[in-house]
């Protein structure tokens, strides 16, 4: 891979316009695909990428929850075998309960035998890829920013946009194809002026029971607190809250944090006598139904200490483009799509759009049509669409459900999760649809 400053003139098949993850397993997948191996890729990012021969020794403070199918691409395009050469911690078991009642559900194959999720740190798994990257020839790499102009055929109200999210919001349902040479032309913050058949918008929301291999979390009246396990005795903390407790715990000392998580895993002071009562006796009704149903709780853990300096905090929130496609570009991610981090599933769906996305291009160039055609874009649009928004609207009303103290709501998400946990073939569905 060339960091390079593009030639003046230089035609691409494709621009992925952001290297964050799933920018960069875009372009990984195109440039790693058979069928399309020899498109010549630009991958632009402003920031510099920073190579690694091992994993520091300081872990980061941002991780993902790898859903399986996430692993499987990743695999494909040769990245996970990176991953390995860094680190990792397979979770074998998950486990989520909330505190107005003794409600839970608990997630884990048969046995422990396959793991139902992996922990990768953002750094590791940004690196990883990057390294894979510097792998591909027909990869170039622009560190810098663009504008650009997408083509005014077909389903686009206004061809001048700033940014892929902008190219995307104003389409038409019109679906001319794009004249062959009508390309999207870019000038480079340098100057040059180039044009690349595919657009890919990858730049973010503004347009980014073994030894500890137990997932915790819990729903509190100020919202979820996750516990993810990072190595045999080191975990990573996920705690989505509002923005002034965020604040508050932010500036409290490490001592100070370190009681208040324990306090948010452990306390049983919010519990809901009316909704605990009734779920008591649903249960001995589900249990009178079923004797062979049982609810196996494992102690959460206690935290012992907090590495100085690793606390951070990340704005959340929830976006969706009611379009992901424009003639010769097409929107991935965050740029597409933003989701609560409840259900460890946003960076999963971005590499899920990757895959979606490398299907359909590569239908085209296998049909022998050109990758930026509309007809194939909305193929990808339409097929995308459909996993995100049940998840998303599963997720937001998971969120908005939590977030009351009413007793008949707790009630019933306290029944509901019960009964999940007890039905074996329900969960499995739940967890299959969540590996994505």
């Amino acid at each position: 891979m060339l960091h390079t400053r593009p030639q003046n003139g230089s035609t691409y098949d494709v621009v992925v316009i952001g290297g964050g993850l799933v920018g960069a397993c875009a372009a990984c997948a195109i440039a790693s695909t058979p069928t399309l191996n020899t498109s010549r890729v630009l991958v632009i990012e402003p920031r510099e990428s920073k190579p690694w021969t091992t994993a520091p020794e300081k872990f980061s403070n941002r991780v993902y929850s790898v859903a399986p199918g996430t692993k499987k691409l990743l695999e494909e395009l040769n990245v996970w075998k990176i991953v390995q050469k860094f680190r990792y911690r397979p979770v074998k078991r998950l486990q989520v309960w909330e505190s107005a009642t003794d409600a839970l559900i608990v997630f884990q194959n048969d046995g422990l035998a396959k793991n139902v999720s992996y922990v990768v740190e953002d750094e590791v798994l940004s690196a990883s890829l990057w390294t894979r990257l510097g792998q591909l020839d027909s990869v170039d790499v622009y560190h810098g920013t663009a504008k650009y102009t997408i083509p005014s055929r077909s389903r686009s109200r206004d061809s001048s946009a700033s940014g892929p999210a902008d190219a995307a919001s104003g389409l038409e349902e019109e679906t001319n194809e794009p004249d062959p040479d009508d390309l999207v032309k870019l000038t480079l913050s340098t100057g040059e002026k180039i044009e690349s058949r595919l657009l890919i918008g990858a730049d973010g929301f503004n347009s980014a029971a073994q030894e500890n291999a137990v997932g915790w979390q819990r729903f509190t009246s100020t919202g979820p607190i996750a516990i993810l396990p990072l190595n045999e005795t080191k975990s990573s903390l996920v705690w989505s809250t509002s923005s002034d407790e965020a604040n508050r715990l932010m500036r409290l000392s490490d001592e100070e944090f370190l009681d208040a998580v324990n306090f948010a895993m452990w306390d049983d002071s919010g519990k809901n006598g009316a909704a605990q009562a009734a779920l008591k006796t649903l249960e001995n009704f589900f249990t009178y139904l079923r004797p062979s149903i049982t609810l196996t709780r494992q102690i959460p853990p206690t935290l012992t200490g907090i590495d100085q300096g690793s606390r951070a905090a990340f704005p959340l929130g929830l976006g969706h483009a009611t379009q992901y496609v424009a003639p010769r570009v097409a929107l991935i991610g965050d740029s597409a799509h933003r989701i609560h981090p409840l259900a460890g599933l946003g960076v999963n769906l971005g590499f899920s759009d990757v895959a979606v996305l490398r299907r359909v291009i590569q239908e085209a160039a296998h049909n022998g049509e050109d990758i930026g055609s509309l007809r194939y874009l909305l193929d990808y649009e339409r097929d995308a669409q459909r996993r995100v928004v049940p998840i998303m609207a599963a997720v937001d009303g998971l969120n908005r459900l939590y977030s009351t103290s009413w007793s008949p709501a707790v009630t019933l998400r306290s029944a509901g999760l019960n009964f999940v946990n007890a039905c074996d073939p329900l969960k499995r569905q739940i967890m299959r649809r969540a590996s994505l």
